[in-house]
């Protein structure tokens, strides 16, 4: 088989067994890899299954990787983890880079499927086909990087490692999966999963290797966007992908300010108003004194991955989302102070994006006299970045009453806090904000309140492509909207974006580099799948089999409990100054694109596809 092992591994941790399941090509044309095969692979694992949660034994936990990894491909490393989610009503789709999807090709499978509960904490050593469980107790309460550098030093270091730190092993909602050092699957809460099934960390790898059917034509594919992004670099440094190049996310902070894009005191502001913070974050000062050396992923030539010059102890240089969420956002104007709190987030094994919304809540709630002082013995107001240090350790350990309450999600806690603190809420059916606003980006706003992965910036495209007429055309669209409008074309122009972004998601890549207008032409991806599997997609059906992909996804949300955001009130107040000052969402205009994005994709009133479409696409 090209492109694939054919293979998927099926963990049992209650009963300390493994088995192999085989698939043919037929069953890999139709589901890709990813995200879909992970959505596929789940839904057979809980057919049988009742009053499923995310910390029943019994709920599966899904890594799965796509047809070009451990190719050589850049930027298709990826690996896609499912699973019910402990942050969200039903299930999520996180997705890390590194080297954990090529290293499961190699050690022979496609994907990974754990299931049931040790009955101590627990390692996986996975070794081609032979899986060991190992005793994990002397690194239970350990943080992440402590246990990746440990374990690291007792396995070969062609293996890839993922782990899970306190917040995982405390089931606190926000926690988080890493692998290697410096990659995350951030966001769900599946480290919480694993903590409850008692795994601290799951190693893989071995000496096999994928075959593509036409090697040449991968490679040749692959030269193409080598050549292409080196002239871009060349012709536009100061452009998207030459940041990323040069500083990596950490660079968009500038791009983001200049556009009135950036969180800030909970989303009550989009600008930095601060002269000296608006000189830290320019992008002179961040290479002098942040921007470290370069860690991509392999094979990548964007290698947005970067180091912190200043600390080489730190896992990594904060991502644009971490940077903005647990910095500006917290109404901490100092890069220095923020990236400590990332740093903090890395080591327990939390999001940061979800964690810099809560504290940013708290600090609302403070500030605004929801909350009181005498309450918990205990305030914090923006800016005060020790406070949100120590709170971030005692929500991770779970240690004290409003940590612990922090610690169980966010609607719980303001239903804990009371129904005055809801008011100051950024969240997305329990999802914190990414740091994208949506008053910005009204086309990523009106994504974030919709399942299958709700609060999700990568779901589909940012606002810009609905008004490039070429890069509209290149997906049969001749209709266009403005960067500001939630009006009928932007819904429809966001779900075919989101149908390609499904697709690409299902070949589990990183968007940087195939997104559209990045750097592949959408001939070019196909001509690179093809000669990797041998398969005769044209661009067609690869969209088909991305459709395919959301309304399976969609339809396991609604089924295991998940729902669609109403509209958040917040959004109809005037962005108060900046580039975007005055943007606001009206409501009659979001309630009006529901209803044609439900139409559109044929979901009745829950959201949920109707039994007829699933017929119809094989789902």
């Amino acid at each position: 088989m090209n492109g694939f092992m054919g293979k998927i591994l099926l963990v049992n941790l209650s009963e300390k067994k493994s088995e192999i399941l085989t698939r043919d090509e037929a069953y890999y044309k139709k589901y890709l890899g990813g995200s879909f095969l992970a959505a596929r692979l789940f839904e057979e694992q809980t057919k049988n299954q009742t009053n499923l949660t995310p910390f029943s034994a019994q709920n599966s936990i899904i890594f799965a990787t796509g047809p070009l990894a451990g190719g050589g491909v850049c930027g298709a490393t990826r690996v896609n983890v499912l699973s019910l989610s402990a942050e969200t009503p039903g299930i999520f789709t996180s997705q890390a880079g590194g080297e954990f999807g090529p290293c499961m090709k190699r050690a022979g499978f496609d994907a990974l499927v754990i299931t049931g509960k040790a009955d101590n904490p627990t390692w996986l050593n996975i070794d081609n086909e032979i899986v060991s469980f190992q005793d994990a107790a002397k690194w239970w309460g350990k943080d992440r990087v402590t246990t990746y550098q440990q374990i690291s030093k007792k396995v070969d270091k062609k293996h890839s490692i993922a782990t899970i730190g306190p917040a995982g092993e405390n089931q606190v909602t926000t926690a988080n999966i890493m692998f290697e050092p410096e990659h995350y699957a951030g966001r769900g809460g599946l480290g919480a999963v694993l903590g409850a099934k008692k795994v601290k960390a799951i190693c893989i790898g071995g000496n096999q290797k994928p075959v593509f059917k036409n090697p040449d034509q991968v490679k040749e594919v692959n030269r193409i966007g080598a050549q292409r992004f080196r002239q871009a670099f060349e012709s536009n440094p100061t452009g998207f992908l030459g940041v990323l190049r040069q500083y990596g996310t950490f660079g968009l902070l500038a791009l983001n300010q200049n556009a009135g894009n950036i969180p800030v005191k909970n989303f009550n502001q989009s600008y930095i108003e601060d002269q000296n913070a608006r000189q830290e974050i320019a992008h002179s000062n961040i290479n002098e004194k942040f921007v470290g050396k370069s860690t991509p992923c392999k094979g990548c030539y964007v290698a947005c991955k970067k180091q912190l010059k200043a600390n080489s102890e730190y896992t990594a240089l904060a991502e644009y989302e971490s940077m903005a969420l647990l910095g500006p956002n917290l109404g901490i104007t100092s890069l220095s102070e923020g990236l400590k709190l990332c740093e903090l987030c890395n080591r327990m094994g939390m999001d940061t994006i979800t964690v810099g919304n809560q504290i940013a809540f708290l600090m609302d709630c403070y500030e605004n006299g929801a909350l009181q002082e005498d309450r918990f013995n205990f305030s914090i107001r923006f800016g005060e970045s020790q406070k949100a240090y120590a709170l971030i350790e005692a929500m991770a350990k779970r240690e004290g009453e409003l940590a612990d309450i922090m610690a169980r999600g966010v609607e719980v806690a303001w239903r804990k806090l009371g129904k005055q603190t809801r008011p100051y809420l950024r969240f997305f059916q329990g999802m914190g904000t990414p740091a994208h606003l949506p008053k910005t980006k009204p086309g990523i706003g009106f994504g974030y309140h919709h399942g299958p992965n709700p609060g999700d910036h990568m779901k589909l495209e940012h606002d810009w492509i609905a008004a490039s007429t070429d890069s509209l055309k290149e997906f049969g669209l001749d209709i266009r909207s403005g960067p500001f409008d939630l009006d009928k074309n932007k819904v429809e122009i966001a779900r075919m974006t989101q149908i390609y972004y499904s697709a690409m998601d299902a070949l589990s890549v990183c968007m940087f580099i195939y997104g559209p207008g990045n750097i592949l032409t959408f001939g070019e991806i196909v001509s690179l799948i093809n000669g990797a599997t041998g398969f005769d997609y044209d661009f067609n059906e690869l969209m088909k089999l991305g459709e395919s992909a959301v309304q399976l996804q969609k339809k396991l949300f609604i089924d295991f409990g998940g729902t669609d955001e109403a509209f958040l009130p917040y959004l109809e107040e005037e962005t108060p100054a900046g580039p975007t000052n005055g943007l606001k969402i009206n409501r009659a205009d979001f309630e009006a694109a529901r209803k044609h994005y439900y139409r559109l994709w044929n979901w009745d009133e829950r959201g949920r596809p109707n039994e007829k479409i699933l017929r119809e696409l094989g789902v």
